[in-house]
């Protein structure tokens, strides 16, 4: 009888066309670090390490991973991609057909944001068998199991798969408690590699406590990915993770990469408690929250993060335009924005912000006057401390199946009807339809000369800032 295979390639794909280390000028780290834990990958490798020989590829750290990705796909019992949209899925498609074309029998499963919420149009590549959709632990360990065992597809829920030439959809599969499965295995990958340094901390990995998100935002995948759906960790597990982590790997920061942190202030509030208990001296960065939230949350809570090690929040604004955040389901004011500003400023707690301008079926100049004001009153809340402070000024990007691509068609868009087609997108500086180039390339300067960009202190900002307004008053 012939061995059953037993080899898993899981791979995640490079997020970005040209890699970029564009370093904040006010502070020692990158804005956007590219160097990141695989957490998608390795939560479905926790499931099956024990009965499956797995090897993983990260694009960010393995340089040689278009060659070695099709030499370990040889015997293997199939290849796995994680991904999300625009960039990635050309990297990953580019990676599928390497492999197709040298063992056109292996099955290759994707899951991630893009291929949850676009199924069908994934598997209408030629390269792809299997889609795991939305949170894929259970399914893709029943999926690799039903593949070992030569075993049908029927009835996995939560799968999508090409069988006899059409492509069959199950049923969902219900969003399970993150407490339900094992620790993600640090130890399955080069942890060292993928230690970066961020801000004020030399020693920093990614982490996240939680899975999911409640809010409905029309501009998202989240909500189409896990349908509203949010599970946290016990508030002890994530202490006794952080600690165990810390000694093993001799980490002083972690990059919280959950999409609401704050959802549970009681749970926050325990985390906080055990973290000043356990007195452990670590730095927890970029955590993510709403502003509708932060700006709710009492100011006893607020000082507990900072005294717990929470050194820095980072808040999707998203606009200072009330009429977009509206269009955007955002539920939040404008004036929310002041006062989540203002409790950081007066926690000592640093601020990471995000913005973006071109939502559509917007008075695109207003909206765009509206966020760089908006940004400016930011800067000036933050004028001694510049360091502490970076704002991401992006582009509207339309993700699919969400209500603001349906407004984008009707805007002008042009549908996106293939894989490869997303796979081209530009999801840092694409400029839509409606969006004037003149504008375009004002929210593009404006960008650059920003302080953490630029490396202008606040007075020499002020000077630039007037010249934008005398611009957008042309």
């Amino acid at each position: 009888m012939r061995a059953k295979k037993n080899r898993i390639i899981l791979f995640n794909p490079m997020p970005v066309k040209h890699p970029v280390a564009i370093p904040n000028k006010k502070t020692t780290s990158l804005q956007v670090p590219l160097v990141n834990v695989p957490l998608s990958l390795l939560a479905l490798a926790r499931m099956v390490r024990n009965d499956f020989d797995i090897k993983i590829f990260n694009a960010v750290v393995d340089g040689d991973y278009k060659d070695e990705i099709p030499a370990a796909c040889e015997n293997a019992l199939c290849l796995a991609v994680s991904s999300m949209t625009c960039y990635q899925i050309r990297d990953g498609v580019n990676i599928c057909a390497a492999v197709k074309e040298r063992f056109p029998d292996l099955p290759v499963a994707w899951g991630g944001y893009h291929p949850s919420t676009e199924p069908v149009q994934t598997l209408k590549s030629p390269y792809i068998d299997i889609v795991i959709r939305g949170q894929g632990e259970l399914t893709f360990k029943e999926v690799v199991e039903h593949l070992r065992d030569s075993k049908s597809l029927t009835g996995i829920q939560g799968v999508s798969y090409k069988h006899g030439g059409k492509i069959v959809n199950n049923p969902d599969r219900k969003f399970e408690a993150l407490s339900v499965f094992p620790p993600i295995p640090y130890d399955m990958i080069d942890v060292e590699r993928h230690v970066k340094s961020y801000k004020f901390g030399t020693r920093c990995i990614d982490y996240y406590t939680s899975q999911g998100c409640a809010s409905a935002c029309d501009f998202c995948s989240e909500p189409v990915f896990c349908k509203r759906r949010w599970s946290g960790l016990p508030p002890e597990t994530v202490i006794l993770e952080l600690e165990r982590l810390a000694k093993t790997y001799n980490i002083d920061t972690f990059m919280v990469r959950d999409s609401d942190f704050f959802l549970n202030v009681k749970r926050v509030e325990e985390i906080c408690r055990l973290l000043i208990e356990k007195d452990l001296s670590l730095r927890l960065t970029s955590v993510n929250g709403r502003m509708e939230h932060l700006a709710r949350m009492d100011e006893e809570v607020w000082s507990l993060l900072r005294r717990a090690g929470i050194c820095e929040v980072f808040i999707g604004f998203e606009s200072g335009y009330q009429e977009a955040l509206d269009a955007m389901n955002k539920g939040a004011k404008v004036s929310h924005i002041k006062t989540c500003v203002d409790k950081c400023v007066r926690h000592g707690i640093d601020l990471r912000g995000s913005f973006m301008v071109g939502i559509p079926g917007m008075d695109t100049r207003k909206e765009v006057k509206s966020t760089l004001d908006e940004i400016h009153q930011i800067i000036c809340a933050y004028h001694g401390r510049l360091a502490h402070l970076d704002i991401l000024l992006s582009f509207f990007t339309p993700y699919p199946h969400t209500k603001l691509y349906e407004a984008s068609i009707e805007n002008g868009l042009k549908p996106l009807d293939t894989l490869e087609e997303w796979g081209d997108f530009d999801q840092f500086d694409f400029r839509a339809p409606w969006m004037p180039h003149e504008l375009f390339e004002l929210v593009r300067e404006f960008r650059a000369g920003m302080p953490w960009n630029s490396g202008c202190e606040f007075d020499e900002w002020c000077g630039f800032y007037k010249g934008m307004q005398e611009k957008l008053e042309m």
